[in-house]
């Protein structure tokens, strides 16, 4: 009995020296490769860990390495919710990784240089290799005949999700063919992502259809032309995705009537050495391919439509060309010496100027500014009132600049440079109508609300002011700050006094530029003779040719002393003391405002008679095109404005019966008749377009 129980305490003492742990107890060990791990720091992130116990001669243990890399890169390589661990009983690293080398193991090895020591001796592992899986609550799983822990599938039933390694996540790559065509034309796509992709989602922007799930799309079509985006999404089987767009990666153009017309412009042409210009594409008829030549810059070349930041960092002048592409051929641009570099910007402040040249339009056309300003300024700032944009920090505005409502609006320049600024603002410059008007006329002047033109006499002086006088004052001129206006056709002069001595006695009425503080350059004169005109009478004179004028001007006459000659003009009272005054007298050697020389402060009763006149009908008729012509059939008529609401097309034969007329559709830039029933001969168009009719002869033909 005694022996029995002897047998019995040692069989009871060999299973419990045996058993198999079931609660994991925290360590840290340290790979081979200097990675430490803390088991329930991991635990705690709720993730799982899987450990290999192995020796490196054990022939099973290198048997298993296929088995244990598989679930290291089937659970994502350590980076997600399972953490491989091989722990070793080998005592340094370097067995470790020859072990490593020799079998082809990826996951981390832990030998006693890394503390394996005490884990194989808390799970009492005696047999190898042996594995077992510990869960976030600590639970240790032993590999055995319920838990077959070499099965990726077995693992995952357990808690953790299967993922792939973030290196073989998947990439998504494609191409397209073509991707420069036409509108109304499709692409092929051809996926060529990597990483074992198990769906694929596509989306083309502009396209048709605009996406696609699957790896090979059908044709996509596009039907407007413009520049789009392409996008590729690819997933794996665990969910993993990756996302590629291609930005601007189709270009579709417009099928072209014509050969493109190249043309651009620089947002500035003259530059400091150092600084940068902008370039704006201003060809026409849908291009869709540019070759930029920029001599003396960098870059030098360019295929972009709107090169920005082309820098020129030498001083010199410099050719710029464009060659450009549309669907019907190729055209050239060089414009020779069009970009000047400067050294510095000198030592002058810089001065304002502008001028536009289409000042009196309808709503919505853009009106054009060219930057006059002189001193080299390196910074502009426009405020265009009422227009769109309203503000540019370009020194011009290629483009243009749109009115949308009707009205009178101010344009203002700010230009500087280190040696300072300088502001110009021309009020009611451009002139907004709802529709097309040939010209805005109005009369202007300096008398102020109620004051009536009378003689003036000034103290000391015999004669009046405005006429012959004891100084002899030979010229009179006032100054009209108006911006407004580009034409002088004519004066209102109240006549205060008149006499003459002989037929042939006259006066000179003359224009002077008002860019500067006196009267300097004459502009135009007109003669006139004293007969022709009445006293105490306000006469009104036209002259010969309409005067061109750009912003204020100065405007009077000039006057003789031959015996028995007398011209006076009214005057405005004296306005005293810092009062508005705008009369300048020039007594045969030099200009005085009538402050300066007489103290007083007086304007001329002169009233000019301006216009503002639109577009010239030259320019007009450059642009109306008839073809063919002789014509048989159909006459196309082409306006390079493009036509708007009212505008029409008439025939009429050479005794001025109207035969056939068709209004335009607005917008278009081209209408079609049918000649086809017009006996053969000579006729005549008449294009009304821009407020203005223009008339071109055709020529009939069977």
């Amino acid at each position: 009995m005694k022996k029995l129980l002897v047998l019995f305490l040692f069989i009871v003492l060999y299973i419990s020296s045996f058993s198999q742990p079931t609660t994991a107890v925290d360590f840290t060990v340290t790979d081979t490769e200097g990675i430490t791990y803390n088991l329930f720091e991991i635990l705690d992130q709720g993730k799982y860990v899987y450990i290999d116990f192995w020796f490196s001669t054990c022939p099973s243990c290198q048997a298993a390495v296929p088995d244990v890399n598989a679930i290291y890169t089937g659970f994502g390589c350590n980076e997600f919710e399972l953490v491989v661990l091989g722990i070793g009983s080998e005592d340094t690293d370097d067995i470790a990784e020859q072990f490593r080398e020799d079998f082809g193991c990826e996951y981390p090895l832990v030998t006693n240089d890394g503390g394996s020591y005490g884990v194989i001796s808390y799970y009492g592992v005696e047999y190898y290799p042996e594995f077992i899986l510990i869960k976030p609550d600590r639970s240790v799983i032993w590999n055995d005949d319920e838990h077959d822990l070499h099965s990726p599938s077995v693992i995952a039933s357990l808690g953790p999700n299967q993922n792939a390694c973030p290196d073989n996540w998947p990439v998504a790559q494609f191409y397209g063919t073509p991707t420069v065509l036409p509108v109304g034309s499709g692409v092929i796509y051809t996926d060529e992502s990597i990483n074992n992709v198990s769906t694929w989602n596509w989306f083309f922007e502009g396209g048709d259809p605009e996406t696609f799930s699957g790896q090979s799309p059908p044709e996509i079509i596009y039907n407007e032309s413009g520049w789009y985006d392409v996008t590729l999404t690819v997933y794996n089987e665990y969910g993993n995705d990756n996302s590629v767009t291609y930005h601007d990666y189709i270009q579709v153009y417009d099928i072209a009537d014509d050969t493109v017309v190249a043309g651009f412009s620089a947002n500035q042409i003259v530059v400091v050495a150092g600084n940068t210009i902008d370039y704006t594409d201003l060809s026409y008829d849908y291009p869709y391919e540019w070759h930029w030549e920029f001599e003396g810059a960098d870059p030098a070349t360019s295929t972009v439509q709107h090169p920005q930041n082309v820098i020129y960092n030498t001083t010199g002048t410099y050719d710029a060309q464009l060659i450009v592409r549309n669907s019907e051929g190729w055209d050239t641009l060089l414009i020779e010496d069009y970009i000047t570099v400067i050294p510095d910007q000198g030592e002058d402040a810089p001065v304002a100027n502008f001028t536009a040249q289409n000042r009196l339009v309808k709503r919505n056309t853009p009106v054009y500014f060219d930057d006059l300003s002189t001193n080299y300024p390196m910074s502009w700032s426009w405020q265009f009132e009422g227009g769109d944009p309203e503000y540019s920090g370009y020194q011009i505005k290629p483009e243009g600049i749109l009115y949308e409502n009707t009205g009178f609006y101010d344009v203002t320049l700010v230009v500087s440079n280190t040696n300072g600024s300088d502001v110009l603002t021309k009020r009611d410059y451009v002139v907004v109508y709802e529709s097309h008007v040939g010209s805005y006329c109005d009369t202007i002047g300096n008398l102020l609300e109620g004051e009536i033109p009378n003689e003036l006499y000034i103290n000391g002086l015999q004669g009046e002011l405005g006429g012959q006088n004891s100084d002899n004052i030979k010229m009179y001129a006032d100054y009209y700050d108006y911006h407004t206006f580009n034409e002088v056709y004519g004066v209102i002069v109240p006549v205060m006094d008149l006499a003459y001595g002989s037929h042939s006695s006259y006066i000179r009425f003359l224009t002077w530029d008002g860019a500067e503080d006196e009267p300097t350059t004459v502009l135009a004169d007109q003669k006139v003779y004293l007969h022709d005109l009445g006293s105490n009478y306000i006469q009104v004179i036209y002259f010969d040719e309409p005067l061109e004028v750009d912003g204020p001007f100065y405007l009077g006459y000039s006057i003789n002393y031959a015996d028995g000659d007398k011209f006076v003009v009214g005057m405005s009272p004296n306005r005293c003391n810092n009062g508005f005054s705008t009369l300048w007298v020039n007594d045969g050697e030099s200009w005085s405002s009538s402050v300066s020389k007489y103290d007083v402060a007086v304007s001329s009763g002169i009233r000019p008679l301006t216009c503002l006149v639109g577009i010239e009908d030259k320019e007009i008729q450059s642009n109306i095109g008839l073809y063919p012509n002789p014509c048989s059939d159909i006459l196309t008529v082409n306006n390079g404005y493009t036509f708007d609401d009212g505008d029409f097309v008439e025939i009429f034969d050479k005794t001025g019966k109207t035969i056939m007329m068709e209004f335009t559709e607005p917008g278009s830039e081209e209408i079609k008749l049918d000649v086809s029933q017009l006996s053969p001969g000579v006729y005549f168009t008449r294009v009304f377009t821009q407020g203005k009719l223009i008339v071109e002869k055709l020529n009939v033909m069977r």
